[in-house]
């Protein structure tokens, strides 16, 4: 923990240095419990972006492709990432993912899927983090970016209140209640949307 602890410093300096930004809403995430936030993505930077928000180290699900060889799936392990495969159900990373907030870290999932290059319009998301939250019972924590961060410009974001799947749960996990779901997470996200763009246009 002492090696993750010197990388986010030094990203963290980095990332406030030369990507000035406002971030609101920071008392939506639990104190007293662990949690699952889920972000809009549009490149790198948002892992910085998205875990200097919580004190400890969370877990991040990341694509698979940076665990290429020994000496990356070593350093990425040690900055907490969950590598899934895209393009296949991950019943691997699921677990892990499992295992992690069963262990009361926080987990961190871009649920486009990949990085957003609408800039502004989310994309479609995936089912996973739904399916996660869901079985899990942690509570959900949206993150919107206003857009992609850039630097030396000051960037937004907003956090969103805390929601859960309780109203569902003891139902089937089938296609249909996957579907409700990722709609309500969608929902919540573009709620976020519409609160963060009401902030910047008061600006």
């Amino acid at each position: 923990m002492i090696f993750y602890g010197v990388i986010k410093f030094l990203s963290k300096v980095f990332y406030d240095v030369f990507y000035p930004h406002k971030i609101y809403g920071k008392e939506n995430i639990p104190k007293d419990t662990n949690c699952i936030l889920v972000s809009n993505h549009f490149a790198k930077i948002d892992a910085v972006v998205t875990a200097t928000l919580f004190k400890g180290r969370p877990r991040l699900m990341g694509k698979k492709e940076l665990v290429k060889n020994k000496f990356s799936a070593k350093f990425f392990k040690y900055l907490g990432i969950i590598p899934v495969d895209r393009e296949n159900a991950d019943i691997g990373a699921i677990k892990q993912c499992f295992t992690a907030l069963k262990n009361g870290e926080n987990l961190i999932i871009f649920p486009e899927g990949t990085r957003n290059k609408n800039d502004r319009e989310l994309m479609e998301i995936k089912g996973g983090a739904g399916v996660i939250a869901y079985r899990s019972g942690v509570k959900v924590v949206p993150f919107v970016m206003y857009s992609r961060f850039r630097m030396f410009h000051k960037n937004y974001a907003y956090v969103g209140e805390p929601f859960d799947y309780s109203e569902l749960k003891g139902q089937r996990l089938d296609s249909p209640l996957e579907e409700c779901l990722k709609e309500k997470m969608t929902v919540k996200l573009k709620e976020c949307q519409e609160k963060l763009d009401e902030i910047v246009k008061a600006k």
